[in-house]
């Protein structure tokens, strides 16, 4: 204790250090790059079909499961530009695969790759007859045995902004590293300026307010109505999904996020007896309990209450409650039912939806994972374990790769590096 006491002080003393050496960096960078242009190594006659927009930081050679990704959405008939912060070791050797393959100057993270795609884009014409384009990164995994129901689920809506899932964080908004839109969108003045406008930076927090938070405020302001701004995996989604199939309710508490690194809610069994005391039992030391003429005990020693994290689904958690509040008659099946639903649809909304439901989103057929999910601290190895059952076993050992090559942040840098990551600058 003492120990994270003095870490937490010395983090603090080291913030404004930390802020001007990573906005050094980054004007240092900015420099760097400055006069450098995109090189264009390959580019097919664009026929009017709908477009994929990929940002790439990769080095070398493609990752395995990038280049699945590619020819899932060649399936899917899509045309494919995709734009490298790196460089390939043989950018001819994407020909085939990727139909305009972009490299440009390693400044302005996704969002700098981003620009150039959509800048190509326009600079091209191709916003004016292309019906639908999605743009992604390769901040996540991708899954290949859902990509391409995803994929079709995401091209083929008539929603105008569809983003893959949503994010409360600060304020609700879409999550960038997948979002489609259709031609009404590609069309506006409004959205066609954000990406002209917007400025390019390597601080994150930059990034996230002038990238992400103001890609969706736009996105809001092109769409025709509220309605044609939303999310597949969205919270609501979620709730007709456990409404619709009861199996969902254990699965959701099988695969729930257990890394306690954290402030965001998790699913546990006591937060759901909490609920209920709190809500429609009333407690034996309640003064007016002898004028209503009620006899409910709620009796839970230390020792039972921590058995309830060991709870693997629903039944398992109403059985404890019935025990514990010694009265199956006043547990109506409805009633736990709905509480567990409200538990878990609360939970399901806290934060960031990918990296907070990532098994769980994974199950209902979204075939993303964050990669940066062990170095937030939104995973521990546990939560990487539950993921890896769900995939095909080669796919397991890729993505148990590149999670674990970055292990968590907070416990592995030091110096003005971990004051940067606490305050989320890195």
């Amino acid at each position: 204790m003492f120990k994270r006491v003095l870490d937490y002080i010395n983090s603090v003393l080291l913030r404004p250090l930390a802020k001007l050496i990573v906005n050094a960096q980054s004007l240092r960078q900015r420099w760097k790059t400055l006069g450098q242009s995109p090189q264009v190594h390959c580019e097919a006659d664009y026929d009017g079909r709908r477009i994929m927009l990929l940002a790439l930081y990769q080095k070398g050679q493609l990752r395995p499961d990038v280049e699945r990704l590619f020819k899932a959405a060649r399936k899917e008939g899509l045309y494919i530009v995709a734009v490298n912060t790196l460089r390939l070791a043989d950018p001819s050797s994407v020909e085939g695969l990727i139909d305009c393959y972009i490299e440009r100057p390693n400044f302005g993270r996704d969002f700098g790759s981003y620009k150039t795609g959509f800048l190509h884009v326009f600079n091209r014409g191709w916003h004016q007859k292309c019906p639908r384009l999605l743009m992604v990164n390769d901040s996540v995994y991708f899954s290949e045995e859902r990509m391409g129901t995803f994929l079709s689920e995401m091209m083929n809506s008539e929603i105008e902004a569809l983003g893959a899932t949503e994010n409360y964080e600060i304020e609700f908004h879409l999550g960038s590293f997948c979002i489609a839109m259709g031609q009404p969108v590609l069309q506006k003045k409004a959205f066609q300026n954000y990406w002209h406008s917007y400025r390019l930076s390597d601080v994150r927090p930059k990034v996230i307010k002038r990238g992400e938070m103001q890609l969706s405020k736009t996105l809001k302001r092109c769409v025709s109505a509220p309605s044609q701004f939303r999310s597949l995996y969205s919270s609501a989604h979620y709730m007709r999904r456990l409404n619709e199939d009861p199996e969902l309710m254990n699965i959701s508490i099988r695969n729930a996020r257990t890394s306690n690194l954290l402030h965001w809610e998790r699913v546990n069994a006591t937060g759901i007896v909490t609920f209920l005391k709190k809500n429609f039992f009333l407690s034996p030391y309640d003064e007016d309990l002898a004028t209503v003429g009620q006899d409910i005990r709620v009796e839970a020693s230390i020792k039972e209450l921590n058995a309830l994290y060991a709870v693997q689904d629903a039944e398992g958690i109403k059985t404890i409650l019935r025990h514990l509040l010694n009265d199956e008659a006043v547990l109506h099946e409805s009633l736990l039912d709905d509480t567990i639903k409200s538990n878990l649809v609360q939970v399901f909304m806290s934060g960031s939806q990918i990296h907070q439901n990532a098994a769980i989103l994974l199950h209902l057929g979204l075939p993303i994972i964050k990669l940066d999910g062990l170095y937030r601290g939104m995973f521990n190895t546990y939560d990487i374990q539950r993921l890896s059952k769900l995939i095909a076993p080669q796919e397991a050992l890729e993505l148990q790769n590149l999670l674990m090559e970055r292990p968590f942040g907070g416990a592995t840098l030091i110096g003005w590096k971990r004051a940067a990551f606490i305050v989320g600058l890195i």
